[in-house]
C-alpha cells in the first residue's frame, strides 16, 4: 500500500477567507510531506479538467516525474440524479464532467476515477426524512409513499454510471465507486449498483469513516465483502458528539491517530493486507476545519493535518509490513 495526499484540501473550500493553492502547488507541497502520490480533486479552482490544456497537462506530468510522485486517483464528486426540471439536464452534464475527467486521467497517466452516485450536501437531502421506508427525494406524494421517486432516481444513477463506465473500459480506466447517501447509502447498495451495472471498469472505494459499523468484526467483513473490487480508498477520520443526554449533536472530520480519532484503522489496515490491497489509501481535508476561538483554520492547519496523518499511517503500515512505496518513516512538519 500507498500513501497518497488527495488536493481537495488546498481547494479553499473550507478555509479562512477560502485560502487555496493551484493545483501545481498542491502537488509540490505533497512531495514535501512524504507522500507517495497525489490525487487531483477534479473541481475548481483546483484540478478541474476543462481548465487544462494540451500544454499544461505535458507540464504537470512533467512535475510529478521530477518530484518522484505518482499520480494517484482524479476525484469526482458526481451527482447523477437527474433534475426535476424538464429544461435541466443534470445528468447529462455530470456524464460529460465525468468522461472529461476520465480523458484527464489518460492524458496525465492516472488510472483510476473515483465517482459518486449523488452527493446531498452533508450526506442528507432536505427531503429525506419525507419517504415511506425508502428516502424521499421529491415532495410527499403517492410516488414519494411508494417509493418510486427513489427506485427513478436509482436507475438514472445506474444508467448514467453504465455509460460512463463503458466510456471508461475503452479508455483503459477504472472507475472507484465511493459508497456515500443517499443512491448508495451503504456498502451493500453500492455492490448491487456494480452488479446491475455489470462492467468490469467499475469498481469500489470502501472508506472506513462511511462504514455502516466502526466495530472491528463488521469492518473486517465489509472489506472482505468487497474483496477485489476495492481498488481505492481515503482516509479521513470522523468523530461524533452528543448533547447532555447522549442525543446525536454532530460530527466533525480529525485528524487519524489523534486523541478525537476513535476509528479501528489497525483493524481496517490489517485486513486490507489480508485481502491482498495493494492500493493507495488517500487522505483528505473535507470538511471545515474549526480551531482555537472557533475560526476556520489556514492552510497552515491543512497541512499540519495533512503531515500527522502522513506519518501516523506510515507508522501503521511498517507495523503491519505492507508499505510499498520509498519515502522516510517520519516528516517533521516545518
Amino acid at each position: 500500500m500507498k500513501l497518497s495526499l488527495d488536493t481537495i484540501g488546498y481547494g479553499g473550500y473550507f478555509t479562512n477567507n477560502y485560502e487555496n493553492l493551484s493545483l501545481e502547488d498542491a502537488v509540490r507541497r505533497t512531495a514535501k510531506y512524504g507522500y507517495d502520490a497525489a490525487c487531483i480533486f477534479a473541481h475548481r479552482p483546483i484540478g478541474f479538467p476543462m481548465d487544462f490544456d494540451a500544454d499544461r497537462r505535458k507540464k504537470l506530468v512533467e512535475l510529478y516525474e521530477e518530484l518522484d510522485l505518482e499520480v494517484g486517483a482524479i476525484v469526482c464528486c458526481n451527482n447523477f440524479v437527474d433534475s426535476n426540471h424538464v429544461l435541466v439536464f443534470n445528468t447529462e452534464k455530470e456524464i460529460m464532467f465525468t468522461k472529461q475527467c476520465i480523458d484527464f486521467a489518460t492524458d496525465i497517466g492516472s488510472n483510476i476515477v473515483r465517482v459518486m452516485a449523488s452527493l446531498w450536501g452533508y450526506f442528507q437531502n432536505p427531503r429525506a426524512g419525507q419517504g415511506y421506508g425508502l428516502p424521499s427525494l421529491e415532495a410527499r406524494s403517492r410516488r414519494v409513499s411508494r417509493g418510486e421517486d427513489f427506485l427513478d432516481a436509482w436507475h438514472q444513477v445506474r444508467m448514467a454510471l453504465s455509460e460512463v463506465a463503458k466510456y471508461a473500459e475503452d479508455k483503459g480506466i477504472t472507475l472507484a465507486l465511493q459508497t456515500h447517501p443517499e443512491i448508495t447509502g451503504n456498502n451493500d447498495e453500492t455492490l448491487q449498483m456494480l452488479n446491475e451495472v455489470g462492467i468490469n471498469s467499475l469498481k469500489v472505494g470502501v472508506d472506513l469513516p462511511l462504514m455502516e459499523s466502526y466495530e472491528p468484526e463488521d469492518v473486517k467483513a465489509t472489506i472482505k465483502k468487497m474483496g477485489d473490487k476495492m481498488i481505492y480508498s481515503h482516509t479521513i477520520s470522523l468523530a461524533s458528539y452528543a448533547t447532555i443526554g447522549g442525543a446525536p449533536y454532530s460530527w466533525e472530520e480529525v485528524t487519524p491517530g489523534s486523541e478525537e480519532d476513535k476509528l479501528p484503522w489497525e483493524i481496517f489496515i490489517s485486513t486490507l493486507k489480508e485481502i491482498g490491497y495493494k492500493g493507495l489509501l488517500s487522505h483528505e481535508q473535507c470538511s471545515p476545519i474549526v480551531v482555537k476561538e472557533h475560526k476556520l483554520g489556514t492552510l497552515k492547519d491543512v497541512d499540519e493535518r495533512y503531515v500527522d496523518s502522513r506519518n501516523y499511517f506510515r507508522k501503521v503500515l511498517k507495523k503491519y509490513d505492507c508499505y510499498s512505496g520509498n519515502k522516510p518513516e517520519y516528516i517533521k512538519y516545518e
